[in-house]
C-alpha cells in the first residue's frame, strides 16, 4: 500500500479549516488576528484577508473590549482547550455595527516555537432565542396559573413574541362573543391601530388560517387580500399567519409582520412561531383548565386537603426534621451549620404549607378543626417563643376527639407552651398530638434547660396534669436527651 503524499495532510487541513461552518480565528499572545477561514464572512461580514493584523477586539462590541483584553492574557497565562466565558452572554459585532451573541471555542496551538490561540466562533442567536423563548412562555404560564384571564396576558404575550421574532408588529385576532374575530392585541410602533378591528371569520385571512390549524406566509402584507386594511398605513411587507389551535380547539390566530425593506420570514422563522404559539395555547389551556377546575368546586374538598397536607406532607417534613435534629446533637463545625439550615428550611416548608390551608376558599373560623386550632395557637407564640412551634398529627384528631377533650387539650397546648416561653429558654419546640387505640396522647417537646423549680412552672404542670386527671388520664414529665423537656399528656377519647 503506498503512502500518502506529504502535501496531502496540509491540503487536507486546508480544505477543512475553509469548509469549517464556524469562523475559524487564530491570534498571536498580543491579540493579532494571523489567520481567519472563510466563514467570517458570513459570519462578521468582513474577508478573511481583510482581518489578517488586525486587533482580535475588532469583532468585539466597544464596550467589551477592555474586558475582552484582559480575558486574551487570561488565555495565554494558563492556555487549555475549552468554552470561553461559560455562563456569560458573549457577542460579536458585525461590519455593519450590529451586534449578535455568539458561543465560542478556543484552543491553544503551538508552531515553531510560538503560542497561538484559535478561536471557534458560531452564531447563538437562535440558541438565545429559543431560551427566551422557554422564558417567555414560562412567564405566561405562571400569570395564567395566578388567576390572569387570557385576555389581560395577551399584551405580554403580543409583546414577546414581537421581540423574539424580530418583528415591527405582532398582533392577536381571537373570535369574539359576538361571533366575527376581533384583533384583541397588538405590540408595534403604532400597532394599537389595528386594536378592536373586526374581521371576518369565514373570509379573512386569520380566520382561513386559524380554522386550517396551518401557517402562512405572506410576501407583501400592502398588497395581500384579506387582511386588515390598516397594514398599508403602517407600511408592512413580510408577513406570517399562525394559527393558535389545540386538538379540536381554535383560540385564534397571532400575526407576525415586518415593514418593507427587511427580511422575510425564513422557515426557521416559521418553526420558532409555531412552537411559541403552540406553546402559548398549551399554556392557556392549562389557565382555563385551572379556571374551570376551581368554577366547578373541585376545590371545595378543603377540609380533605387539608387533612391530606396534614396527615402526609406535614408528618413526612415533621419526620424529617427530627432526624436531623438527632442527628446534630453528634455534628460540629460546618456540616453542623449546614444541618440548621436545612432545619430551619424545613420549618419555613411547613409554615408555608400551613399558610396555605389557611387560605384554601370555603375555610371560615366555624368550620376550624382541632388541627387548625393548635396551628393557630402555634403561631400566636411566634413573639414570645422566638420562633415557631412544630405541630404534627396522627390518626384522625379532627373526626375522633370529642369536643370537651379538645377544650382541655387547647388550655394544655396553650399552658406547655407559656412554660416554655417563660422558663425553658428553648430554640425548637415540638408537639405531637395522636389518635390510636381510643386514646389521645399529646407530646410537647422542647430543647430548653429542663424543668424548673419555680412556683410559676410547678403551677402549669399542676393544672395540665388536673386537666389528665378529670377525663380519666394522666400527665408525665421527663428530661430530654440530651437536654430539654417532654411532657406527655395522655387521655382516653
Amino acid at each position: 500500500m503506498s503512502s500518502a503524499p506529504e502535501s496531502e495532510p496540509g491540503q487536507l487541513l486546508g480544505a477543512i479549516f475553509a469548509a469549517s461552518p464556524d469562523a475559524v480565528i487564530v491570534i498571536d499572545a498580543e491579540g493579532t488576528i494571523i489567520l481567519a477561514s472563510p466563514a467570517v464572512t458570513t459570519l462578521f461580514g468582513y474577508y478573511p484577508e481583510e482581518l489578517v493584523g488586525a486587533p482580535i477586539e475588532h469583532l468585539v462590541p466597544l464596550d467589551r473590549r477592555d474586558v475582552h483584553k484582559h480575558h486574551v492574557e487570561h488565555f495565554f497565562a494558563a492556555p487549555q482547550s475549552r468554552q470561553m466565558g461559560v455562563g456569560l452572554e458573549l457577542a460579536g459585532r458585525h461590519r455593519d455595527g450590529r451586534e449578535f451573541a455568539v458561543e465560542v471555542s478556543l484552543t491553544p496551538v503551538e508552531a515553531r516555537g510560538r503560542r497561538y490561540a484559535a478561536a471557534f466562533v458560531r452564531d447563538a442567536s437562535e440558541s438565545q432565542r429559543a431560551v427566551s423563548r422557554l422564558r417567555a412562555v414560562d412567564e405566561v404560564t405562571q400569570q395564567l396559573l395566578s388567576g390572569s384571564s387570557a385576555e389581560e396576558i395577551f399584551p405580554i404575550v403580543a409583546q414577546r413574541a414581537r421581540w423574539l421574532s424580530r418583528s415591527d408588529a405582532v398582533w392577536i385576532v381571537r373570535p369574539s362573543t359576538s361571533g366575527p374575530l376581533e384583533i384583541v392585541s397588538a405590540d408595534g410602533a403604532g400597532a394599537d391601530i389595528l386594536l378592536g378591528e373586526r374581521l371576518s371569520a369565514e373570509t379573512s385571512r386569520s380566520g382561513a388560517v386559524m380554522w386550517s390549524e396551518s401557517s402562512e406566509l405572506i410576501e407583501d402584507l400592502s398588497t395581500a387580500e384579506n387582511v386588515p386594511a390598516h397594514c398599508r398605513e403602517l407600511d408592512l411587507g413580510p408577513g406570517l399567519y399562525v394559527p393558535l389551535a389545540a386538538d379540536e380547539r381554535r383560540l385564534g390566530t397571532i400575526v407576525f409582520a415586518r415593514v418593507h425593506g427587511t427580511p422575510a420570514f425564513s422557515q426557521l422563522d416559521v418553526a420558532f412561531a409555531e412552537v411559541f404559539a403552540s406553546a402559548i395555547t398549551a399554556a392557556i389551556e392549562l389557565g382555563e383548565a385551572r379556571a374551570e377546575v376551581e368554577s366547578l368546586g373541585i376545590v371545595a374538598e378543603d377540609e380533605r386537603i387539608a387533612r391530606d397536607l396534614h396527615d402526609t406532607v406535614i408528618q413526612q417534613l415533621f419526620a424529617v426534621g427530627m432526624s436531623l435534629q438527632a442527628t446534630r446533637a453528634g455534628v460540629t463545625g460546618s456540616s453542623g451549620e449546614r444541618i440548621d439550615n436545612a432545619i430551619n428550611s424545613l420549618d419555613d416548608v411547613i409554615k408555608q404549607i400551613r399558610n396555605t390551608i389557611f387560605r384554601l376558599p370555603g375555610r371560615t373560623e366555624m368550620t376550624l378543626g382541632l388541627r387548625e386550632e393548635m396551628l393557630r395557637l402555634a403561631d400566636k407564640y411566634r413573639e414570645e417563643l422566638g420562633f415557631v412551634p412544630r405541630v404534627a398529627f396522627e390518626g384522625p384528631v379532627d373526626a375522633a376527639v370529642p369536643e370537651v377533650i379538645v377544650e382541655h387539650l387547647l388550655q394544655v397546648f396553650r399552658e406547655g407552651l407559656s412554660n416554655i416561653a417563660r422558663h425553658a429558654h428553648a430554640s425548637v419546640a415540638e408537639a405531637i398530638v395522636t389518635v390510636e387505640n381510643e386514646w389521645l396522647v399529646l407530646n410537647l417537646i422542647d430543647d430548653g434547660q429542663g424543668v424548673s423549680d419555680g412556683p410559676s412552672a410547678g403551677s402549669g404542670l399542676r393544672n395540665i396534669a388536673q386537666r389528665a386527671t378529670e377525663l380519666g388520664g394522666k400527665s408525665d414529665v421527663r428530661p430530654r436527651s440530651p437536654r430539654g423537656t417532654v411532657v406527655e399528656w395522655r387521655v382516653p377519647i
